[in-house]
């Protein structure tokens, strides 16, 4: 009797667990409507000739134009401008609980790149950058600069200390920056070529160059005082 329970029991948890399974809908669309779409599996596609889509469980399709936000299996993203491309949505890399850190890729057109012929004469050259956006409080997305932090963590001083030392640090690097450039654009004047034909190069060169190389050294190891402010005020926020 007590082995015939046991294995009804464990036939009991074995269903309830593959109902489980089965019923959860882990991924969904949130539309402008504010109409949550619950799914277990959601596609963006790309058809090559047609407009792009949201494929919902192998089944439905919705425009990405209908779409304020989605979750699936490759993480959660929100949208930053209007369109129907992948790029109208940005991916959350920080979830809060009040700040939540987003970014994207632009591609970005170099007409002038160089060629043997001089610089501007090249073929046009094209790259992808990462566009950072936060959110605050589940509201819109904004970029990810120190002025609208500044106003979105402004109601925690420790925040604000961080990015006023940001501020700081941001000025006094573009004034490193202005010395050692005009430092070696004097020594470039200054160099001056021997009669043999060789260039004298001028210390004052040696020195600018010095002066850049140990800020981008400095830039190396120095912490982003934008991401400390915000894990302060997510973390004040969880204590």
């Amino acid at each position: 009797m007590r082995k015939q329970l046991s294995l009804l029991l464990l036939l009991y948890v074995t269903c309830s667990v593959t109902l489980l399974a089965q019923n959860t809908q882990p991924y969904f669309l949130k539309l402008h409507t504010g109409e949550v779409i619950p799914a277990r599996k959601i596609q963006l596609k790309s058809p090559l000739f047609k407009s792009n889509y949201f494929l919902v469980d192998d089944s439905l399709s919705y425009s990405p134009a209908m779409v304020n936000a989605y979750q699936n299996s490759e993480g959660y993203f929100a949208r930053i401008e209007p369109g129907n491309h992948s790029d109208a949505f940005a991916k959350r890399i920080l979830e809060g609980p009040r700040i939540d850190k987003f970014y994207t890729s632009r591609m970005t057109y170099d007409g002038y790149s160089y060629s043997p012929y001089g610089y501007g004469y090249g073929p046009p050259r094209t790259s992808r950058r990462r566009v950072y956006y936060f959110s605050k409080d589940g509201g819109p997305l904004y970029l990810y600069n120190h002025e609208n932090l500044e106003m979105a963590l402004g109601d925690n001083p420790s925040s604000l200390l961080l990015l006023q030392r940001y501020k700081r640090e941001k000025y006094i690097n573009t004034g490193v920056t202005i010395i050692g450039a005009g430092l070696m654009a004097l020594g470039v004047m200054n160099s001056q070529r021997t009669y043999d034909g060789d260039i004298k190069l001028s210390p004052v060169l040696y020195a600018g160059a010095g002066i850049l190389g140990g800020q981008v050294v400095f830039n190396l190891f120095r912490k982003d005082k934008l991401m400390q402010a915000v894990q302060v005020y997510n973390y004040q926020v969880k204590q």
